[in-house]
Parts: structure tokens; C-alpha cells; sequence
């Protein structure tokens, strides 16, 4: 039954059509709400982030956060092998969890997501959320301070985005002044050398200018992943013993600045590194480094509980390092999925940042929670990165209803707290809901009434539920008995999200 499509209702709100441009907030199950979307949204999704129950024992929110191991390691495997099939082929899945199934959960999405010894991972984002001289309680055997966030992509062959860093002229602050004409003209890796000793050279710190030069000290990854590094070390640094320190070489057709050439300088007395002068690149403005796998969101997490209006104590992420992904991952009016919703912190950055995006979640706090923030923020609501991006204001989402049948006397049976108001609900199933066909009603309530314990008539209830029938399926929407319960407008609405 999890390839059906269910019906779609609005709970509330009125609308009969839904465009590629529309956000879209679902309420209901996760699993099955994905298997809902992948027919309209497959291969469409740039960004999904999951910030899912981190099974940690503690009862967090409503979220079931008691999961014996294995059956969180499932929960969490059946979403995310749909949730695949919705992202883009440049698309990227990220999840984020604290260390008490941090390994686990990155073996078994390695698993999963490797076929034929391709690796879809592309690397942990370690996150520190809590000062590490904090610590939050003294009985604990470490200060917990980090969590991790799981990055992998959609396309074996994905290549990770790089910060682009517009460049400056801070560094470039020296300037070199050769006094004489060269000591001695020579011929070093194919190129003809001149080469000034220290006593006819004036090298300068000034104030830094765009036609002054940047001295790089050649070490590290310098030596081989760099075209200036790699000479040096051919042609310059073997010279080490027959010049003295500080003599330069004045190599010409090296750099794409608009000197013509490169300074090189053989290391101070009793230093091992040289290094090379050079000017401003005239090819680019930008620079483009790798991101760091580190990132400080301690101030950020600390002052979370503040942003987006509503209080969802200990479950909501800072918008800071939401931005922080879908900066890093997707661009204006992409397409950014989060379907372990919560207090819609996901979905109130991406609405901040001109993407599109879709929440699913299944508790009750998405009508006081969730959905409130985010209608805040179309009212212009100035807490989390609204200042940074100049947020004022605007937007709109469609929300939409997994329409219950079973799983709505599911829900009330979990939230009876008598005897009494089981048996009411009881009362009501055998009316409506579907049980197990196999299930002999007579005998059945004789044994039920031998139960005395409200737990225990609850597993019994829940037990002939047919759990195959926990919501109405899109294929029976016209059935007479089910065509009957929708309204036109969500009538109007499944035919344009189900269509072809």
C-alpha cells in the first residue's frame, strides 16, 4: 500500500489547483506522504535536509525518540531510500544527528546508497552546537557538544560546490625594487632566469595597494598542487646551498598577473621555506576554496529558542546554519525538502531565500507550531537571518492533509486516557473504520472485557486496526462512499496534483 497515493485534503484552506511555483506544507505521515509526492515531484528536489529523531531515549516533543536500534536504523532506511528518488540529479541529502547513532547511521546510509563501489558520500559536516566549558549537567561521562551533519548526492560523479571569496587587496602589501641589473642570467627549467643577490634587492612592506605584490611562502600542498609551488621546488629550492638567503630569481612567463613574471626568494638563514612575490590576478575577482568540514554554531543554537516566534524548547535548529546548506547546496527557486518538519525552521529559511520548498509533518504542533511561523513570516517577522537576507515580507504555501481513515482512530485511541473514551472510540470503529477481516467481533468483545488495564485494551484495539487502511487512497477517490466525504475544491486539487 506504500505506492499508493493518498488523498489530498485542505484541512481548513481552500484552494483547487497547485503550480510548480507553489510551496507545499503536508500533514500526515512522512513514509507515506513521500510515496505521495514522488509521482509530481521526482527528480525535482535540490535539497533535502533531515533533522530526524536523533533516538537519543529521550522523549523529545512528541517525536517517538525511543526506537530500539535496529528499528530506528529501518524507520530511517525506508525514507530515505524515496526520499532518493525526489532529489535532482545534481541534488544533495543531508542529515543531521547527534553521536548516539552518528556511526550507524552513516553505515547504513553508506550501505544503501553505494552501488557497484560508487560512494554517493560526500563528506560529515562536524558541527559544534554547545560551548565545550558549558557543561549542561555534571553526571554525564563527556560534554556532548557536537553534532554531525551526513552530506551525500543524488549523482555519483557530484562535484562539492566551493566557497567563492571575492578577493581584496589586503594582502598585497610588498613591493620588490631591484637595484642593478642582474648578478647572473640563467637558464632553469626552460626559462631564462635572472637572478638578483640579496645586497641589490629592496624588498618593502606598504600600505597595501592593488599594483603592489602578495608574498606566498612555499609549503604544504603549495610544493605540489601549485604551479608557482611546483617550480620553485624543481628549479629554485636545489640552489638553496649556492646562493646565498634572500637571493631572488626574476622568472619571467609564470602567473596570470599583469607583471609577465614571478619573484622567487630563497628562504632567511636558518628557515627552510622559500617563497614567491606575486601580483593581483587579472583572470578572476573571486577565489574558490574548499569549505571547511568545521562549523561554530554555538551562539546560534543558543539563542534558537528565540527565533521564529513560536517555542519549541531543544527541537529547533538556529536558521543560521540552514542558510548556511542552502547556500553551500541549491540557488533561487530551487526546490528544498524537509519532511521531519518540526517547528518548519527549514521551510522559514527557504521562504527568507527565494527557494521553493515542501514540509511534511505528522504531529498536531504543525497547526500551532509550524504553520503559524511560517505564516509570521510572510507578515515580515525579523528573527533568525532576516536581517542578513533583508527579509520584508511575502510568499505563500498550499497546505494539504493526508486524508485519515484508520489512522484517525488511531490517533484517538492513543490519546484516550480512560477506560471510557477507549470504548467510545470503540463504538466508532465498528461503524466505520476497516479491521482485520479476519477478526470475529463476538469473541473479540468477550476477551476485550477481560482486559481491566487501559494499556492493555489499547494494544488490543490498535491490534485489529487494518493498518493497510490508515488513509483514503487516491485510486478510490471516485468510489461513491469515498467521492461523497471530499469536498469539491480538494476533489478539484488531487486531479491537478495527480495528473499527468
Amino acid at each position: 500500500m506504500l505506492e499508493d497515493t493518498i488523498i489530498l485534503i485542505g484541512g481548513g484552506y481552500e484552494t483547487s489547483s497547485i503550480s510548480d511555483d507553489d510551496n507545499l506544507i503536508i500533514k500526515g505521515n512522512n513514509l507515506i506522504a513521500l510515496h505521495s509526492l514522488k509521482k509530481r515531484y521526482a527528480g525535482k528536489v535540490k535539497l533535502i535536509y533531515l533533522d530526524p529523531p536523533y533516538n537519543t531515549g529521550a522523549d523529545s516533543f512528541e517525536y517517538n525518540d525511543q526506537f530500539s536500534r535496529s528499528a530506528w536504523l529501518t524507520f530511517i532506511k525506508n525514507r530515505v531510500e524515496i526520499a532518493m528518488e525526489l532529489l535532482s540529479d545534481d541534488g544533495v541529502l543531508l542529515m543531521q544527528i547527534s553521536f548516539h547513532e552518528y556511526p550507524y547511521l552513516r553505515t547504513l546510509v553508506d550501505t544503501i546508497l553505494s552501488e557497484d563501489g560508487h560512494d554517493r558520500h560526500i563528506f560529515d559536516m562536524n558541527v559544534l552546537v554547545r560551548h565545550p566549558e558549558r557543561a549542561l549537567t555534571a553526571d554525564k561521562p563527556f560534554n556532548d557538544v557536537m553534532e554531525y551533519t551526513l552530506i551525500y548526492s543524488k549523482n555519483y560523479n557530484y562535484e562539492m560546490p566551493k566557497q567563492i571569496i571575492e578577493k581584496t587587496i589586503d594582502k598585497y602589501i610588498y613591493t620588490v625594487d631591484t637595484k642593478t641589473k642582474p648578478d647572473e642570467i640563467r637558464e632553469l627549467g626552460g626559462k631564462k632566469v635572472e637572478i638578483y643577490l640579496p645586497k641589490n634587492v629592496e624588498v618593502q612592506k606598504e600600505k597595501a595597494d592593488k599594483n603592489n605584490l602578495h608574498r606566498e611562502t612555499v609549503r604544504g600542498s603549495i610544493r605540489e598542487k601549485n604551479s608557482s609551488g611546483r617550480y620553485y621546488v624543481a628549479n629554485i629550492e636545489p640552489l638553496i646551498d649556492e646562493y646565498p638567503p634572500l637571493t631572488l630569481f626574476k622568472v619571467p612567463g609564470i602567473g596570470d598577473d599583469k607583471l609577465g613574471f614571478r619573484y622567487f626568494e630563497l628562504p632567511k638563514k636558518g628557515l627552510k621555506n622559500g617563497a614567491y612575490y606575486q601580483g593581483m590576478p587579472q583572470s578572476s575577482n573571486i577565489t574558490k576554496k574548499p569549505y571547511p568540514n568545521f562549523v561554530d554554531f554555538v551562539k546560534e543554537y543558543n539563542s534558537a529558542n528565540k527565533e521564529g516566534v513560536y517555542s519549541f524548547r531543544n527541537g529547533k535548529k538556529p536558521e543560521a546554519i540552514i542558510k548556511k546548506y542552502i547556500d553551500i547546496f541549491t540557488n533561487e527557486k530551487d526546490l528544498v525538502l524537509d519532511f521531519f518538519m518540526g517547528s518548519a525552521t527549514t521551510q522559514a529559511v527557504a521562504m527568507k531565500m527565494g527557494r521553493r520548498f515542501i514540509g511534511i509533518e505528522q504531529m498536531d504542533y504543525i497547526n500551532t507550531v509550524s504553520v503559524p511561523r511560517l505564516q509570521e513570516v510572510i507578515d515580515g517577522e525579523q528573527s533568525g537571518i532576516s536581517k542578513d537576507v533583508n527579509w520584508q515580507g511575502g510568499g505563500s504555501f498550499i497546505y494539504a492533509e493526508l486524508m485519515e481513515k484508520n489512522q484517525g482512530y488511531l490517533k484517538d485511541l492513543q490519546k484516550s486516557k480512560t477506560v471510557q473514551e477507549l470504548m467510545e472510540v470503540y463504538k466508532r470503529m465498528k461503524e466505520n473504520a476497516d479491521v482485520d477481516f479476519r477478526l470475529d467481533l463476538e469473541k473479540f468483545e468477550e476477551e476485550l472485557n477481560n482486559f481491566n488495564s487501559l494499556d492493555e485494551r489499547r494494544r488490543e484495539l490498535i491490534r485489529i486496526l487494518d493498518k493497510n487502511q490508515l488513509y483514503y487512497n487516491y485510486a478510490n477517490i471516485d468510489d461513491e462512499n469515498v467521492r461523497d466525504l471530499v469536498s469539491d475544491n480538494d476533489y478539484e486539487f488531487n486531479k491537478i496534483f495527480y495528473s499527468d
